[in-house]
């Protein structure tokens, strides 16, 4: 390190191959921006190593190395992109919930044969970079309303985290007693446990009640545990779909004292902190709030992930494991949405081997089964996200990314048609709750269909395209893009009374739907859409008017709606 310091003369040339003047090596992204000192370290600097971030040099600025040193740079470069080719190549398959989810749900390594087979078929295409973020694959609501065919105007409308900032004023809490009572808190522990705990379990019911038994004989302290029955308290106030406005009221009472105590978790590193953190993250879900749910996640995953990561699989039920799936899939849903980076040690990748459910009732059985699904049909839908997303950044012409989508697109659409049709009749329609689990799965299935036809979409609704034999690939999916659409706005916003865990995404997920008909007939393109349209587009307005007040982005989504029916002339009132 001292040799390091002292200072050197400049180094005599290499034939013609000298250094052009004496400056320092280029520190990485990070350390330059907090303007410290980076020990440039390859690939990744001690300091981001530390930190657990990202650790990115610039590849613009070459001029400190010598031709010599370029060329083994990159040299270095071409062996360490063979080396991650092969190591993918040769992963071995992740273990599922055998007893749960189908043998043929994807892997990785399937989605990476499908990239092999377009790379076969379209032998010019270039490798793009294996580790760019599948997060910023453009199929958000916001990247809709950015296409070109509404030629900017809704530019200034397209920052989803200023629609959702919260002024300080609305989050003024009243105080509670915190003199707890033992039969109300087993009573919103009952609460919990049936409406929030079923679809994440992330805490045990006998570990639950004993928390609950203490806390309330001891009286509330500072300590992680009352942070818990103060955070399940909050939470059991408003899962039930029969909440009140007192019901709401308490909540943000047991909440705000929560939220004091939270420090309380920063010195823990039992799985408990990880556990407060992702409730404190669904209770953000439940009141709006998905920023703040997303730092919650993201701490979560953080807390729990060193020793997840080094845990052998052991092939039974294990609560840390539940307690990281549900962090993870959460933080990196919610990601993809506010259009955020991954970072550190919390990628889109997911996590080696799937949770193992306990032994358990039968009772039980069908919201384990939704939890093991949920899961499964998470990593489908970022598989497709990977493959679309490394056709789409290689480097070849815009023709060539389409025909190598087409290609990809059929064996994808088989994965998606095998996981549904793996999925058991497990739900009872008689039970509102599980109703609920069967209609979000259903979702996650639109999600990824959606997802997989979208950029055909697109090239459909610009001002032409490149050629006859692209064009009637293309408006076949497109087409099947905007069936979609229509099937989920007929299917999945008739039972938006209720609020849940996911109430924010499928609200999404919704308008999504609605802008991408309401974008094919601003672009004239009244051939490819399918009937019952209109009335869908009306169902989706609908939606959008009941939280329209409770929702912050709901109210601007909602306006952009009803400006493009009026320009289409489309009324929104049912006939």
């Amino acid at each position: 390190m001292q040799s390091e310091l002292a200072p050197r003369k400049r180094p005599a040339p290499r034939g013609t191959a000298a250094y052009p003047r004496k400056r320092a090596v280029a520190a990485c992204q990070t350390c330059r921006s907090r303007k410290t000192k980076c020990d440039n370290r390859r690939p990744i600097c001690s300091f981001c190593e530390g930190a657990g971030a990202t650790c990115i040099y610039s590849t613009q600025d070459l001029s400190a190395y010598d031709p010599a040193s370029l060329a083994i740079l990159d040299r270095l470069d071409q062996l360490e992109s063979t080396l991650k080719d092969h190591v993918s190549a040769n992963r071995p398959p992740t273990v599922s919930a055998e007893a749960f989810a189908s043998p043929d749900t994807v892997r990785s390594n399937g989605i990476e044969s499908i990239i092999t087979d377009t790379l076969s078929i379209e032998p010019d295409l270039e490798a793009a970079d294996p580790n760019s973020d599948v997060s910023l694959l453009p199929n958000t609501i916001e990247d809709i309303l950015a296409w070109p065919l509404f030629q900017g105007r809704y530019n200034e409308r397209l920052k989803l985290m200023d629609l959702l900032s919260v002024p300080s004023s609305a989050q003024t809490i009243a105080p509670v007693s915190l003199d707890l009572d033992v039969n109300t808190c087993n009573m919103l522990s009952d609460h919990c446990l049936e409406h929030i705990l079923s679809k994440n379990p992330v805490l045990e019911e006998d570990y639950l009640r004993s928390v609950v038994s203490q806390v309330c004989l001891n009286g509330v302290g500072w300590d992680v545990e009352s942070c818990l029955v103060l955070i399940v308290s909050a939470l059991g106030c408003i899962a039930p779909p029969t909440a009140s406005d007192m019901d709401w009221a308490m909540a943000r009472s047991y909440f705000s004292a929560a939220q004091r105590r939270m420090g309380a978790l920063v010195a823990s590193d039992g799985l408990i902190s990880a556990q407060c953190y992702f409730l404190a993250g669904v209770y953000y879900m439940y009141i709006f709030r998905p920023l703040e749910a997303w730092r919650l996640f993201a701490q979560a995953v953080v807390c729990i992930y060193p020793d997840n990561s080094n845990t052998e699989h052991t092939g039974c039920y294990s609560l840390k494991e539940c307690v990281y799936w549900s962090s993870w899939k959460s933080e990196v849903e919610l990601r993809m949405h506010l259009r955020l980076p991954s970072f550190g040690i919390i990628s889109n990748r997911y996590p080696p081997h799937m949770p193992e459910p306990p032994k358990t009732d039968h009772s039980k059985e069908p919201k384990w089964f939704y939890y093991i699904a949920d899961i499964s049909s998470r990593r489908l839908d970022l598989n497709i996200h990977e493959a679309l997303s490394n056709i789409a950044r290689r480097r070849t012409s815009h023709s060539r990314k389409v025909l190598a989508l087409a290609h990809a697109v059929p064996a994808l659409e088989e994965h998606l048609e095998g996981w549904t049709k793996s999925m058991p009749v497990v739900f009872r329609k008689q039970d509102f709750e599980e109703n609920i689990l069967a209609q979000i799965l259903r979702g996650r299935v639109l999600d990824s269909y959606e997802t997989l036809y979208m950029p055909f979409l697109q090239e459909c609704v610009k001002d032409y395209l490149e050629n006859l034999e692209t064009s009637a690939v293309v408006e076949t999916y497109a087409r099947k893009a905007l069936c979609i659409s229509v099937r989920r706005l007929q299917e999945q916003c008739q039972e938006f009374s209720a609020r849940h865990h996911g109430t924010w995404l499928m609200l999404r997920a919704c308008t999504r739907s609605a802008f991408l008909l309401l974008a094919t007939r601003v672009a004239g393109r009244i051939d490819l859409l399918p009937e019952g349209w209109e009335e869908a587009t009306r169902t989706a307005a609908s939606v959008l008017s009941i939280w329209k007040d409770v929702v912050n982005d709901a109210s601007d989504r909602l306006q952009i709606l009803q400006n493009l029916a009026e320009q289409i002339s489309l009324n929104l009132q049912s006939p």
